[in-house]
């Protein structure tokens, strides 16, 4: 049996819980067991029993199958997050802090890889700051990629799928702690900083 929390993530995920994931059996609950009892033909009585249980197992399962992502009948922030760049087909008119030549790779060869979905999560951390974002490293060639001390052969910067940034006056404990956040989601693979040759940048990775 779902957990609480469990049942209202995955009702939340095929739009029938408005609420917040917070355990709670309360009223929108109840009408969203009622709600997804309704359109899978079961007994609508808004009590979450075996039946509605395996139905709503069921259902999330075929989403998972759908999206090609683990098969479990549980959403989490991997299921979350292939449905979300399966619907968002993004632009650089989406991206309000940044220009696409600011990732350009820094040897001058005009290498311009930079993932889209990398650069919208920076421009979250610099919505979330309220203060300038600076790319210090973003793309690499591989050539200027092997010439930096400390780089590795498969880099994610050569991949565009990479940058190393920092914000003026805010401590890169903290800005390494919000890009935790997302590598916690499942929207960011890896993060780190380190004090031998980044300085105060943190690097962060989809």
């Amino acid at each position: 049996m779902l957990t609480i929390k469990q049942r209202q993530a995955n009702l939340q995920f095929l739009g029938y819980y408005k609420g917040q994931i917070d355990g709670i059996v309360g009223a929108l609950t109840k009408q969203a067991y009622r709600n997804f009892q309704k359109d899978y033909g079961l007994v609508i009585d808004g009590i979450y029993g075996v039946k509605t249980n395996a139905k709503l197992i069921e259902v999330i399962k075929e989403e998972q199958i759908k999206l090609g992502v683990k098969v479990d009948g549980i959403v989490g922030p991997i299921t979350i997050n292939a449905r979300d760049d399966k619907n968002v087909s993004l632009a650089w008119n989406d991206i309000k802090y940044f220009k696409k030549s600011e990732f350009n790779c820094k040897c001058g060869c005009g290498l311009n890889n930079i993932d889209l979905k990398l650069v919208k999560i920076l421009n979250e951390i610099r919505e979330y700051f309220g203060k300038p974002c600076i790319v210090t490293s973003g793309c690499r060639c591989q050539k200027y990629n092997d010439s930096l001390r400390g780089s590795i052969k498969n880099s994610k910067h050569v991949q565009g799928k990479a940058a190393d940034i920092w914000i003026n006056g805010i401590r890169k404990a903290e800005l390494l702690s919000k890009c935790k956040d997302y590598v916690r989601c499942g929207r960011a693979n890896y993060t780190y900083t380190n004090e031998s040759n980044m300085k105060n940048a943190v690097h962060i990775e989809i």
